[in-house]
């Protein structure tokens, strides 16, 4: 078949098209390889709101000779404006043009969007601030802004002037020449504090510091609230105390709470620069005495110029004079404009924000149609130039506080122990992030806050925003209250679906006031009443001001720790405890329909509880056990005369209470630099489940030991369950349950720290949902071990695969100390 030229022209027309994209008819004779998978380089456009604020606004356009005749600069029978600008919907304009020069003015037109939901006066997106001047009236026709009809419509005036800019008092008056027309992407940051123009030299850091840290002790003085019968005293010598470490620790500790707002009088006394007999200098105030040992102390002043404190604080004038003159001739210092500075008395004060020096001259005159359906347009007349700088970006635009808004409205109850921080390092927050700002995959960096806008790198800012987003999405608050409001929602759920189980305060004796809230679903109150050996354990870094509680054990069947029950709570006291085991296990109860029993009570149900030994645990759980017999006058498996109601609290615990010997050997190995090695090796081998050879004179040598040993074995012997709890010839707990039962807390240790990966210091709000989640993690593991016998990893936790994995980290620390052993030989 034969091709005319204009056909043959064609098709090389073409074959050249495709060689330049990569195409050619030379590589369908082979096989092309697969191209390897990448990500798409770019992502959707922007949202509207970030086009908005990258607007960029061109110079208003000056009227016509036609146009004047026709009067098209008039905006009344009395006012005109010289140059016009016609903005387009949305447009977010911060630095709206003025006149450049006196009586000068340019008129703005805003297309806004008339919904009422939607709409967003354009001087809201002014970073200027609005004030001075101000003034409205109703019913004003203008001639710029017409309906559809093309007639003038009626409006609201609002007459407005700039406020100009604020400085530090200290500052000297700096003349800047005006301005009239800028945007933000032309900014720069205009910093004349003369601080910046004197060299880094380390005599200058050690003078700054110095000064700073007088004027802090200055602003707060002695950080002793005055309350209880404290009485301001005469002062003493430190020097016969300085010996005294724990002293020292306790007025850090003081100084460090000094931190949070004073709601009482507070002392006034003088601060000293003092020496001990050291030589080593320290500040106290001179109320100080060995019986007021609260007044303020500090030490560690090595870093601060000590002649320079001292004068400062003796109010040395004619010192005071000579360093700062020295530190005024190298450009720095309090005799310089600076934060701190010297007033015309001598005084040492704080700079204040005032006005800026020029007033400035710059008025607006704002009209917003009555119907914005019929003329959905806004016009802003601006007059005169700025007086000022322009001031920087510190204010977001309402549209972008949307578009941020919306991001936060994503994370649903995350928002509701969000930060700043924590929204940075949420995927689905940044993903959205990145969709707003139209960012590529392929580029190497997550985008941050100041590029939706430069105002939101003020991360305060940002903390502020989201508190007053979460306080409306959250309106009883994300603490107790807002747990009592999750509990009532969850209450009319189905059974299977209930989580927040208990929202309850307790009155625990006259002054005292606790709060419970119990988390567990029905699969977890059938787990904990099926289970037989229970580890308990609290955790106190999780949630702020409550202390999280676990019930944990081990599932034979799907070989994984599983949490059977979680609870949070104010406070630690056996009485609290009672109350806690209680309604666990009746909320368990009324979940499954089965009772709870307890293997030396019933002869079935729980055989043994491991925990870390704290008192008011142990105590709660030996009371609840004490209500569970009250109507039981049975006789005991293990003590055949006496009737299990006559059982006191330390009783029961004796007959299935563990203590975890990793808390027991850790507080011993506290001691072993400060006992001797027979008590040492004593204490160790009270840990036992087989009978010792003489517990009596093992008990001796602990006894006879140094003030720490006696210490250390009154207060296994006061708690009377601690004993019996390690040493099972002690207890009333079979030898086969007793080996049997976990003999540590680690699956307890392991929970908590797989939760606190998802976050700690949280509102009781989010604590609770992030356990929630954690918990249907857990329970849909087993569902998938159960439907399609996938484990979570890829060897099962079977029993030799834990005695393997104990058997090596018990080498690994019997090496370390091992080599500890040595190197204190070797010292």
């Amino acid at each position: 078949m034969s091709f005319s030229d204009s056909q043959h022209a064609a098709i090389l027309a073409a074959q050249q098209i495709l060689e330049n994209v990569g195409l050619s008819p030379r590589d369908l004779d082979s096989p092309s390889p697969s191209p390897a998978p990448t990500l798409p380089s770019t992502l959707l456009p922007p949202s509207p709101e970030v086009l908005s604020s990258r607007y960029q606004p061109p110079p208003a356009q000056a009227f016509t000779a036609d146009e004047l005749s026709l009067k098209c600069d008039r905006v009344n029978r009395e006012t005109c404006v010289q140059a016009l600008i016609e903005h387009p919907l949305g447009a977010i304009v911060e630095y709206p043009e003025t006149g450049a020069c006196e009586d000068s003015s340019v008129a703005h037109i805003f297309n806004v969007n008339p919904n009422p939901d939607h709409f967003i006066n354009p001087k809201l997106n002014f970073q200027y601030s609005l004030g001075d001047g101000h003034g409205g009236w109703k019913n004003v026709q203008c001639y710029l802004l017409k309906g559809v009809t093309g007639k003038p419509v009626l409006c609201a005036k609002l007459t407005t002037s700039c406020k100009g800019l604020k400085l530090c008092s200290s500052h000297v008056s700096i003349d800047i020449s005006s301005h009239h027309f800028t945007n933000r992407h032309k900014l720069t940051y205009i910093n004349s504090s003369p601080l910046h123009t004197s060299e880094d030299t380390a005599e200058r850091e050690v003078f700054l510091k110095t000064i700073s840290f007088f004027c802090a002790l200055k602003e707060k003085g002695c950080t002793l609230s005055l309350e209880d019968g404290i009485l301001e005293c005469e002062s003493a010598d430190l020097s016969e105390y300085d010996d005294d470490a724990d002293i020292e620790g306790k007025f850090d500790r003081i100084a460090r709470a000094s931190r949070r707002p004073q709601k009482h009088k507070a002392c006034k006394g003088a601060l000293v620069l003092v020496f001990d007999k050291f030589n080593q200098p320290l500040i106290r105030c001179k109320h100080f005495l060995p019986s007021q040992r609260a007044h303020l102390v500090l030490r560690n002043l090595q870093e601060y110029d000590i002649p320079y404190l001292r004068a400062l604080l003796d109010d040395d004038q004619q010192q005071i004079h000579v360093f700062e003159t020295r530190a005024q001739s190298f450009g720095y210092g309090p005799l310089v404009p600076s934060y701190w500075h010297r007033d015309i008395d001598g005084s040492l004060r704080q700079g204040v924000l005032q006005k800026w020096v020029h007033k400035c001259q710059t008025t607006y005159v704002i009209y917003v149609p009555n119907d914005l359906q019929d003329c959905p347009r806004v016009l802003v007349i601006s007059r005169n130039p700025h007086s000022h700088p322009p001031p920087m970006p510190v204010k977001t635009p309402p549209p972008i506080l949307r578009c941020f808004e919306s991001l936060l409205l994503h994370l649903e109850w995350k928002l509701a122990d969000a930060t700043p921080h924590r929204i940075m390092l949420d995927s689905g927050f940044m993903d959205g992030l990145r969709r707003v700002l139209g960012w590529s995959l392929s580029w190497d960096h997550d985008p941050t806050l100041q590029d939706l806008h430069p105002s939101l790198g003020n991360l305060d800012l940002v903390r502020r925003r989201i508190n007053v987003l979460r306080n409306t999405h959250f309106p009883d608050g994300t603490g107790f209250d807002g747990a009592k409001l999750l509990a009532d929602e969850q209450n009319k759920l189905p059974l299977g679906r209930k989580y927040v189980r208990c929202t309850e305060t307790h009155i625990i004796s006259q002054d005292t006031e606790f709060k419970l809230v119990i988390c567990m679903s029905s699969r977890m109150s059938a787990h904990l009443l099926q289970s037989k050996r229970l580890s308990i354990d609290t955790s106190f870094k999780r949630v702020r001001g409550w202390q999280e509680f676990e019930i944990e054990s081990w599932d034979g069947d799907h070989m994984r720790s599983v949490v059977s029950a979680r609870a949070f709570t104010t406070s630690q006291s056996a009485e609290a405890h009672v109350i806690l085991f209680r309604r666990i296990f009746e909320i368990a109860m009324s979940d499954t329909g089965l009772p709870v029993t307890f293997y030396h009570i019933h002869g079935c149900g729980i055989e043994s509880i491991v925990a870390d030994g704290h008192r008011g645990q142990g105590l709660g759980l030996g009371m609840y056990c004490v209500e569970l017999v009250r109507e039981n006058f049975q006789f005991c498996m293990y003590e055949p005369h006496r009737r299990l109601h006559e059982l006191n609290p330390y009783d029961h615990l004796r007959r299935f209470y563990r203590l975890c010997i990793t808390h027991f050997k850790r507080n011993i190995l506290t001691l072993r630099s400060q006992v001797s090695k027979d008590v040492y090796n004593a204490m160790w081998s009270l840990v036992s489940a087989e009978s010792h050879p003489d517990i009596a004179k093992t008990l001796n040598t602990i006894r006879q030991g140094n003030r720490k040993a006696k210490a250390w074995l009154k207060d296994k012997e006061t708690a009377k369950f601690v004993l019996p709890a390690i040493y099972r010839p002690m207890s009333l707990i079979p030898l086969y349950i007793w080996k049997a039962s976990p003999s540590t807390t680690n699956g307890n240790e392991q929970a908590h720290r797989n939760v606190n990966r998802d976050g700690i210091n949280l509102t009781l709000l989010a604590g609770i949902m992030r356990g929630y989640q954690y918990d249907v993690r857990a329970m849909s593991s087993i569902d998938l071990h159960i439907t399609h016998g996938i484990n979570t990893r890829d060897r099962e936790a079977t029993h030799v695969h834990r005695a393997q994995r104990a058997v090596g980290r018990h080498g690994e620390r019997v090496s370390y100390w091992v080599l500890l052993d040595e190197l204190t030989c070797d010292t």
